[in-house]
């Protein structure tokens, strides 16, 4: 019981020390969304003097630590100041300047749209904020001008926060758990401590037995040599066993009254633990659900980009054990953006369905693909020699490349390319992580719809 009780105890600060990880890496991309912002607003500063009080503004305060409930109102300013400027460009056709519609979009507004898009295919989110970051994916694709970038980054900016309160939240949650069983162990070592004692006072009661009844026959004796009347004898006797059968009758009340006082604490214990033994299994139960979702991407049903994380990581340890062979192919839709632009978002997550599925059906049972983010998959290949590993890429291209797509009655013409990378002294899983999706755009480069080895 004990060792189970520290098992699960080291469970749970494994859990904690988790959670703060995430919550340092939702800080970073906290971080990283301030400097995206304060990039657009680099870029719209000098487009009219009456936005440009509001930009400086809202970069000062971007520049400190300043919580984002305290950055809505200067953001929701800037929002307005812009607005305004629009409803004066709609009212005068000639007033070009203050314009700000698609036909605008420059080089900065195509470089902050795909450093933003990229960001949110990068982050993990929780389980119950899925839906909402697959629809931010879908409106920063969809943004014509900087005004939309803006209000994506700033929505961005909203879902940091709640998945870093989020992930506060379970912090608290664990450590509250871990509390409740740190009371618990704590009374059932209490519990142990005064089984022990009152074990020494039994043991001190038949001490004291045994030295009172070795004490009245310590008398008797004496008495048998001293007493000659047979009279005056058998009383000093009778008297002697008196005290001998109280003595014996006040041991077996004392202890009577310790057995029955043991008795209830033993129940009160064994309910105590049975109920731990609920709680543990609930939380079990929870923990390891709340875990699969963490590693499920939801709209496709398959581990995301969290799960390859640990995968790997695994993996990567029994490589520089046992040095078996180990690659990463990254794996990406060609032209899916043209998808989404064509036949909507609706079918473009339909393909990612599709094609992901297709992906884990096909791979061998010993590897483990998943969805890294957007339309880009990875797959995991353990034990196999670099020649198998391209003959199953090989294989899963051709499969993508035959299934059948249609939207809007129309087929709907499908591939994919693939860079492979295997690990080699030295190598860290980033560096072949790299090294894959430098030869996934070789693949792109020549002519998509190909394999090439890293």
């Amino acid at each position: 019981m004990r060792l189970e009780n520290q098992v699960w105890e080291s469970k749970y600060h494994e859990a904690v020390e988790r959670l703060t990880r995430e919550e340092a890496q939702w800080r970073t991309a906290e971080s990283l969304l301030r400097q995206l912002v304060a990039c657009l607003g680099h870029i719209a500063h000098g487009a009219h003097d009456q936005v440009d009080p509001h930009i400086e503004r809202l970069s000062v305060a971007l520049a400190g630590p300043m919580e984002p409930l305290a950055l809505e109102p200067l953001v929701n300013e800037l929002a307005t100041a812009i607005s305004a400027l629009g409803e004066r460009s709609a009212g005068n056709h000639e007033d070009r300047s203050i314009a700000i519609t698609r036909p605008h979009r420059n080089e900065h507004g195509s470089s902050v749209q795909s450093s933003l898009s990229r960001l949110v295919e990068r982050i993990v989110v929780l389980p119950r904020l899925a839906d909402r970051a697959n629809e931010l994916r879908h409106d920063v694709a969809d943004a014509g001008d900087l005004v939309a970038l803006a209000a994506c980054g700033d929505r961005l900016a909203d879902l940091v926060n709640e998945q870093r309160i989020g992930l506060q939240r379970e912090i608290d949650a664990l450590q509250a758990v871990l509390r409740h069983v740190t009371n618990r162990l704590d009374e059932m070592s209490g519990y142990m401590s005064r089984e022990l004692a009152d074990q020494s006072v039994g043991e001190a009661n038949g001490q004291a037995l045994d030295a009172s009844v070795a004490h009245e026959m310590r008398l008797l004796g004496e008495a048998a040599l001293e007493i000659d009347d047979i009279h005056e004898l058998r009383e000093q006797v009778n008297h002697s066993l008196e005290t001998i059968a109280f003595c014996f009758r006040d041991f077996r009340d004392r202890e009577s009254a310790r057995l029955t006082a043991y008795r209830e604490r033993a129940e009160k214990m064994r309910q105590r633990i049975e109920q731990l033994e609920t709680e543990r299994n609930t939380l079990q139960r929870s923990l390891e659900r709340e875990h699969e979702l963490a590693q499920t991407d939801t709209m496709i049903g398959m581990p995301n980009r969290l799960a390859y994380e640990k995968r790997i990581e695994a993996a990567f340890e029994n490589w520089r054990t046992d040095g078996k062979p180990l690659g990463i192919a990254a794996i990406d839709i060609d032209h899916f953006k043209s998808i989404n632009d064509t036949y909507g978002h609706t079918a473009g997550d339909a393909v990612l369905r599709i094609i992901g599925q297709a992906l884990m059906k096909h791979v061998r049972p010993c590897d483990f693909v998943a969805r890294y983010g957007g339309e880009e998959f990875i797959v995991i290949f353990e034990g196999a020699e670099e020649a198998e590993a391209l003959q199953v890429c090989e294989r899963l291209r051709g499969k993508i490349q035959h299934l059948a797509f249609h939207a809007s009655r129309q087929p709907v013409r499908v591939t994919a390319s693939i860079g492979l990378a295997y690990f080699q002294a030295g190598d860290t899983p980033q560096a072949v992580f790299n090294r894959a999706d430098l030869a996934l755009y070789t693949a792109k480069n020549g002519g998509r719809n190909r394999c090439v080895m890293g």
